[in-house]
């Protein structure tokens, strides 16, 4: 399975792209390769809590940058902690779609909800 897509937006006339989930699978983990090195994800849900985490790695070396960030809407993942060896796109939780939605479920994670990746700003 192909963890990112591509999406043609009409409205903005550019390709943005994505990494898809699949919430019938978590918790589980995958590697996706941004820019020139390729990173793994754990995605896991917080039953306590009612919201989703990310974990990443490095896949080459093992290294663990972020353990059980929470996944919010709207806001980028890992964006306390970055550091150079983070992934070079920003990676937001959005929906493109038009739908009113302001936080991440189970209905809409996956779903109307991506982890899309943006162009970081210098």
């Amino acid at each position: 399975m192909d963890e990112m897509q591509g999406l043609k937006l009409i409205d903005l006339g550019t390709e943005v792209s994505y990494i898809e989930i699949d919430t019938a699978q978590v918790p589980y983990t995958f590697s996706v390769k941004l820019d020139d090195r390729t990173f793994t994800f754990c995605i896991k849900y917080n039953d306590q809590g009612g919201f989703f985490t990310a974990d990443l790695s490095i896949t080459a070396t093992g290294e663990q940058l972020v353990f059980g960030d929470i996944i919010r809407y709207g806001r980028p993942l890992f964006n306390s902690v970055e550091d150079d060896r983070f992934p070079l796109p920003v990676i937001i939780p959005l929906c493109l779609t038009g739908d009113d939605i302001s936080e991440i479920t189970w209905d809409n994670f996956g779903k109307l909800v991506q982890l899309y990746l943006f162009e970081r700003s210098a």
